[in-house]
């Protein structure tokens, strides 16, 4: 599964394992606080507070040259971008000094409980294992067919994109940067459900060029990788393996860990 449709929106169920496995904590903290000390409810929601602040942190240090280019962008969550283990070391920190000794244990217990439900829920996103590129042939903006099957051999990014959505307008220059920075690796555009006119006067209007923009008028990439919404991107090996996709709108950090992954 790679997202949670709710009517007309997709989650990314990355996100809402989180989501999920923090409100385990919660529940367990607030059982506690009813039945041993009271302190361990606003413990719970300042400990998460703090982890995610935490992680977040830890992932813009980590990234620190691609943030110095727009401080601002650090800010921007919604493109996602934690890093797990800050986050814990974070909540935990804050649960050493705000905590007394003998709560420890239950709010390990609560920690735990989330873990736990991650843990369970891991195995829902993990759908990635051998898939492959499909065996499509899409056309280029003058209506030349292209296989993807002759991508394979070098490693390729793959975007499944439109001119009208948001995200996929945001981060598509970025993306196209760091497809000529990254010659070694085939960047790959699909348009989905539009035709070549449409996607000529947006790239024209945006003064954005790069080698492979291709036209799926039929959304059948949608229908062969599954895709619950855009924009959504697929990393595969040289030989034409899916290693790991992302749905929603995607950070230059994020992008080039995808990338050092790839390689």
């Amino acid at each position: 599964m790679d997202a949670l449709q709710v009517g007309p929106f997709a989650l990314p169920w990355a996100r809402v394992q989180v989501a999920l496995a923090l409100l385990a904590m919660v529940v367990v903290a607030e059982v506690l606080a009813r039945r041993v000390d009271r302190r361990l409810a606003p413990w719970a929601y300042n400990a998460i507070l703090v982890g995610l602040l935490g992680a977040r942190l830890g992932f813009v240090l980590q990234n620190a040259s691609v943030y110095a280019k727009d401080p601002l962008s650090a800010l921007y969550v919604w493109q996602g971008g934690f890093d797990p283990l800050w986050g814990i070391l974070a909540g935990g920190g804050y649960t050493l000094m705000t905590l007394p000794k003998r709560l420890w244990r239950y709010a390990l217990g609560a920690g735990m409980a989330a873990l736990l439900v991650a843990g369970l829920l891991l195995t829902r996103g993990r759908e990635t294992e051998g898939q492959e590129l499909p065996a499509l042939t899409l056309y280029t903006l003058g209506g030349t067919e292209v296989s993807l099957a002759q991508f394979k051999g070098k490693p390729v990014v793959l975007n499944a994109w439109a001119t009208w959505c948001p995200p996929c307008r945001r981060e598509l220059p970025m993306m196209m940067r760091l497809s000529r920075e990254n010659p070694e690796i085939y960047f790959v555009f699909v348009s989905q459900g539009e035709g070549p006119e449409t996607v000529r006067r947006f790239l024209e209007s945006e003064g954005l060029v790069v080698d492979w923009v291709l036209l799926d008028p039929e959304t059948r990439l949608s229908q062969a990788l599954g895709i619950q919404g855009l924009p959504t991107t697929f990393f595969f090996d040289r030989e034409g393996q899916l290693v790991s996709r992302h749905l929603g709108e995607l950070s230059e950090a994020l992008l080039l860990g995808y990338l050092r992954v790839l390689r």
